[in-house]
C-alpha cells in the first residue's frame, strides 16, 4: 500500500502561518530596505540622532533581524508539525 503521510490541521495551520509570514518578510524589506538604499551613507560612522542616514540603515537592519527571528521560529514549528512518515 501506498499511505501518504497527511499534516494535521494544526500543521497545516502552521506551514500557513509560515508561508503568509514569508509573503509578509519580502513586502517588509522590500518596503523598508528599498527606499533607505537611496539614502547616502556619510563618511564614516555616524553617532548622531535615529533619523540620519545610519541611523535609517540600523533601524532597517535590526527590523530584519528581529522579523529573520520570527521567521526562524515559525519554519521551527512548520518542520516540528511535519508530516510523519507512517512506517515509522
Amino acid at each position: 500500500m501506498d499511505d501518504k503521510a497527511v499534516r494535521s490541521l494544526g500543521g497545516k495551520l502552521a506551514l500557513w502561518v509560515f508561508w503568509i509570514f514569508c509573503a509578509y518578510f519580502i513586502w517588509t524589506v522590500l518596503n523598508d530596505i528599498w527606499p533607505v538604499s537611496q539614502t547616502n551613507l556619510p563618511v564614516g560612522f555616524n553617532t548622531g540622532t535615529v533619523g540620519t542616514a545610519t541611523g535609517d540603515w540600523l533601524n532597517s537592519l535590526f527590523g530584519v533581524l528581529v522579523l529573520a527571528v520570527v521567521g526562524v521560529i515559525l519554519g521551527a514549528i512548520a518542520w516540528y508539525t511535519r508530516p510523519q512518515d507512517p512506517d515509522a
